[in-house]
């Protein structure tokens, strides 16, 4: 029989996730942007760590059910319950409107087609993980990794060309919805590509034995759960706003 056991790793990181949108509105919401970048960072940081102690868990114990399904599932839902407020939020706020684009901003935003590339990338890297539960973790867990990091890329090279094309965080309540909605999910999908990194990095270490496949497999529902935001990410802030604006 197992020993019972409570981890206290899935608290800290869903708290150290809420301070990452607390940065976001302390920042934009109250205006005060020093205290939101510190705020924001401390949650980043506190959410690498916590995922770190909650992978490591299992290394230090021959119980599993230090790093359950379960408590992965209660943390994605409370991750659903953070996008879900910040989601309404910004349907509530700009389908009244109809806001999208300000004088002055081009009219391909958003830039769907670019958009659609991250998605084949992220969709893509959702395929990886699940091979690397199966056989050949390390190569595919590489893979997961690479499409991750072009997705990031991507995504920084998107933010770059729409800053120089006139699209910031304060050109209209889109620009801030748009910023605050992709970087928020951006945060997730470096944590997501971090724990996978440290998971490669063990299993070189001790060895592809010596790595739970259960650790990879509670990593992989992380994953798709990032991958899943993005396409309700891509429905509402891209597609959304492309159709009211080609009507």
């Amino acid at each position: 029989m197992h020993t019972q056991f409570v981890s206290i790793w899935p608290f800290f990181t869903a708290f150290s996730s809420f301070l990452i949108m607390m940065g976001f509105m302390i920042s934009f919401q109250w205006k005060i942007p020093v205290g939101g970048l510190f705020t924001a960072c401390l949650g980043a940081a506190g959410t690498i760590i916590s995922l770190t102690g909650w992978v490591s868990e299992v290394f230090e114990s021959d119980s599993e059910e230090r790093i359950s399904t379960t408590a992965m599932v209660v943390f994605i839902l409370s991750e659903i319950a953070l996008f879900s407020g910040v989601l309404s939020a910004y349907l509530y706020s700009m389908l009244p409107k109809g806001e999208w684009i300000s004088p002055g901003i081009p009219a391909d935003i958003p830039p769907l087609g670019f958009a659609m590339i991250l998605t084949v990338i992220l969709i893509s890297s959702s395929v990886t993980i699940q091979m690397a539960e199966r056989k050949y973790m390390k190569q595919w867990l590489s893979l997961t990794i690479v499409l991750g990091l072009l997705f990031l890329m991507g995504q920084a090279r998107e933010w770059s060309r729409l800053i120089s094309e006139g699209l910031t965080i304060t050109s209209n309540s889109y620009g801030t919805y748009f910023y605050l909605i992709t970087g928020l999910h951006g945060s997730h999908v470096l944590v997501g590509v971090l724990f996978q990194l440290y998971i490669l990095l063990l299993s070189i270490r001790k060895g592809a034995g010596g790595i739970r496949r259960s650790v990879v497999r509670i990593c992989g529902y992380y994953w798709h759960f990032v991958d899943g935001l993005w396409l309700l990410i891509l429905s509402l802030v891209y597609i959304l706003p492309y159709s009211f604006l080609k009507a």
